[in-house]
């Protein structure tokens, strides 16, 4: 990770004191949006309230924090490879929750392949953090040890993104606001596109953020994926059992033309320059 320094009057730049992890939360994740609307859609297709989450890649495990205090009886388990992650994950996070809370949270520092006993309502992979798997028999793999963390009947759901400026060599920049009194104020967080194989799908893909005093951190995150398409994800989901797999599409307002920010089961999508949908499967036993 690379930062460009500011040092007027000898202060280090907005780039220098800011703390990645947090600007990644700030930039890319909603667990206040995300988590009421998987729970709505849990119910609406179960009957059943969510009760028990599992959260694949983890991370700092802002969404399986934030779960556990919807309600008192909500439980979450979260699984991330990297330790130092998921540590900065349980100060930053987890310390802040009541000690009940704490208690219905379970972190475990481990490879989602491997097998990790849970049991619960959903399982998910967000962010697309599963296209660090390159190759069909690896993703395979780690479906059916998603499939495995399930109670019967329990629901596994990942996202997925795609459209023909997926595939372009390009860097988005989008303005973050950041009400935090942290001393950054608002910031830019840049989605840089760097490279794509169209013969293999393997791609980079990185973070940078901009600030206001002019610094920069440039390669905060960098992610060496495969992109999967959606017709691959859901087969692999069938073999590795799963029932009843569908997508959710993003709505579309008529009137701008943009996208609605709400996601409904469809047979069909759009051809979509830039799109992002949820792929959603059923475990119909418990194997």
């Amino acid at each position: 990770m690379k930062r460009a320094h500011k040092h007027a009057n000898n202060r280090p730049s907005m780039a220098d004191r800011a703390d990645f992890h947090a600007l990644y939360e700030k930039s890319v994740q909603s667990p206040d949006y995300d988590v009421p609307f998987f729970a709505e859609y849990f119910e609406n297709y179960t009957g059943r309230s969510l009760r028990l989450l599992r959260e694949d890649f983890c991370g700092t495990a802002a969404m399986s924090a934030y779960f556990v205090t919807q309600h008192p009886e909500n439980r979450a388990v979260g699984v991330d490879l990297d330790w130092p992650t998921l540590n900065w994950g349980i100060k930053h996070n987890v310390a802040p929750l009541t000690v009940d809370q704490q208690s219905r949270l379970t972190l475990i520092h481990g490879n989602v392949l491997d097998h990790h006993p849970s049991q619960v309502q959903l399982a998910m992979a967000l962010n697309f953090s599963y296209m660090v798997f390159k190759d069909r028999p690896t993703l395979l793999q780690y479906f059916k040890r998603a499939k495995q963390s399930l109670q019967s009947g329990g629901m596994f759901i990942l996202d997925i993104w795609g459209g023909s400026e997926s595939q372009v060599l390009q860097e988005e920049s989008r303005e973050i606001d950041n009400s935090a009194d942290d001393g950054i104020g608002d910031f830019t967080f840049i989605w840089d596109q760097d490279t794509f194989d169209p013969a293999t799908y393997l791609c980079t893909m990185r973070m940078h953020f901009t600030f206001q005093d002019g610094s920069e951190m440039r390669n905060a995150f960098v992610y060496d994926w495969r992109m999967w398409t959606m017709p691959e994800v859901m087969e692999l989901m069938n073999e590795a059992g799963f029932r009843d797999v569908h997508f959710l599409w993003e709505g579309t307002n008529r009137k701008t033309n943009e996208g609605t920010g709400t996601y409904h089961r469809v047979k069909k999508g759009e051809a979509d320059l830039a799109w992002v949908a949820y792929i959603a499967g059923l475990n119909p036993n418990s194997d």
